[in-house]
């Protein structure tokens, strides 16, 4: 992989797992994304593109688009706009194969999955994907979808925020079916919490720069707040839930009426918020209640 390209850089993340090809990535869309929590819309997207296109400069030397195809992930696959991003990047075209992925239910580190939906039309034995990775079930659950309607020898796996845990099961989990698995992360390889949403940098299993734990510690008063919300995406695709899962984010960390959640807005009522109920379910009660 390349190390150092149009202002970003990369370094290994785990010099201890050999078996863990992961690597971290630095540059300033990433840290537009993941230490601004109140960036949304179109200025959201056009960081997450802008991030894309360094991942994809990082791989320049390792992955053909040509030879290759994407597994987008519905929904938060689709912010990663991969496809534009290898474009814009090499002026070649990226298939695309679709999978619809739903969490059933999240507990501490463990996720059950469901697939509504698949759409396998474009087949590679070298597939690309994005998505937050947490426990790894999400990616695990649509690799081995794909698999059951074409082989795959190697997966490039890119992660605006990922989870150290995630990352070690979905490389266990290929190399139990004889497939290359690499990783980019943006910033960090993020400890999970036991809710199985917030990724932190003031987490104790995150590995990452001092400085981000820093500015994380500032940002955020000294509190664990993920570095993406809990539902990465929904800062362009749903706006409004976005606003008001950071109004319960900041009332589970009292910290209504700070900067680091200006654009949060309080819900009238939790139904746009079910799928992410186990983030805090610690006040959800009482939250319907007040509501």
């Amino acid at each position: 992989m390349i190390a150092s390209t149009s202002g970003s850089i990369l370094e290994q993340a785990v010099s201890t797992e050999p078996s863990l090809r992961l690597s971290l990535v630095h540059n300033e869309p990433l840290e537009r994304i993941m230490f601004d929590r109140n960036l949304t819309g179109v200025e959201f997207r056009r960081a997450c593109l802008e991030a894309s296109r360094l991942f994809i400069g990082h791989l320049l030397d390792e992955f053909d688009p040509e030879q290759s195809a994407e597994l987008m992930i519905l929904s938060k696959g689709i912010v990663y706009q991969l496809a534009e991003a290898v474009a814009a990047e090499t002026g070649k075209n990226l298939p695309t194969n679709l999978i619809a992925t739903s969490r059933v239910s999240v507990s501490g580190d463990r996720v059950d999955i469901e697939i509504p939906y698949a759409k396998f039309e474009a087949p590679s034995r070298t597939l690309i994907l994005g998505d937050t990775v947490a426990s790894g079930a999400t990616v695990i659950a649509a690799i081995g979808e794909y698999r059951k309607h074409h082989p795959v020898d190697r997966v490039f796996v890119l992660s605006y925020a990922g989870a150290l845990v995630g990352a070690r099961r979905i490389s266990e989990y290929c190399r139990g079916q004889g497939i290359e698995a690499t990783f980019l992360f943006g910033l960090a390889a993020f400890g999970l919490a036991d809710n199985g949403f917030d990724l932190s940098f003031l987490h104790p299993a995150t590995i990452t720069r001092d400085e981000y734990r820093r500015r994380a510690a500032e940002q955020f008063v000294g509190n664990p707040v993920s570095a993406v919300g809990w539902d990465f995406g929904s800062q362009a695709m749903a706006p409004q839930k976005y606003r008001q899962l950071c109004w319960i984010e900041a009332e589970v960390w009292e910290l209504q009426g700070l900067p680091c959640f200006k654009v949060a807005e309080q819900p009238q009522e939790l139904s746009l918020l079910r799928h992410e109920a186990a983030a805090y379910s610690e006040i959800a009660q009482a939250l319907g209640e007040e509501l």
